[in-house]
């Protein structure tokens, strides 16, 4: 007998004990011959004070001139961030360009790619190696000769690490992952 069928007999012998208790003990609802509950008082609101007396409760002073606010708005959040104005009094030279970067070589780029990757497994069956990757909320199990993203090739896979080819790497790229 497996595993599947001994909880199914255990299944099984649990329902029949909750039937045979039900059908020893039927439920039933309680009745009663007549229903009794308290009569609602009506409850008076309360007594409005005189309406010329709220009417002077009311300063229109206050429409007419406000009080003078101690907050400052610092950046209205309403707006789109703007450029911040100089001041007429800061007279400052004009920058010179920052010199440009220099291109990133494919091999880099890879890298780079492959830096949002972590590891948090291994599996092997056989001679096969499943690495466990993921990447934000994306979870790949990769082996030997599959693709990621379409372009990068896994042509060997270790523990933590895989070696990957692509088009424009003269020499396969070792990528080591970080755990998870």
């Amino acid at each position: 007998m497996n595993q599947k069928q001994k909880i199914l007999l255990g299944l099984l012998v649990i329902l029949a004990i909750a039937i045979a208790y039900r059908m020893t003990n039927p439920f039933e609802q309680e009745t009663v011959d007549r229903l009794t509950y308290a009569r609602a008082t009506k409850v008076t609101p309360a007594k409005a004070a005189d309406a010329s007396t709220l009417q002077t409760q009311v300063r229109l002073d206050l429409f007419q001139s406000p009080p003078q606010s101690n907050v400052t708005i610092q950046r209205d959040l309403f707006q789109p961030p703007s450029a911040a104005k100089p001041s007429g009094n800061d007279t400052m030279a004009p920058k010179a360009p920052a010199p440009k970067p220099r291109p990133k070589s494919d091999r880099e780029r890879i890298q780079e790619h492959f830096q949002r990757f972590k590891a948090f497994g291994s599996y092997q069956h056989g001679k096969k190696i499943y690495l466990f990757l993921q990447r934000g909320k994306q979870v790949l199990v990769v082996s030997r000769g599959d693709r990621i993203d379409g372009k990068y090739e896994i042509t060997e896979v270790a523990e933590k690490s895989a070696t990957i080819s692509a088009k424009g790497l003269s020499t396969p790229l070792k990528v080591t992952f970080d755990e998870l």
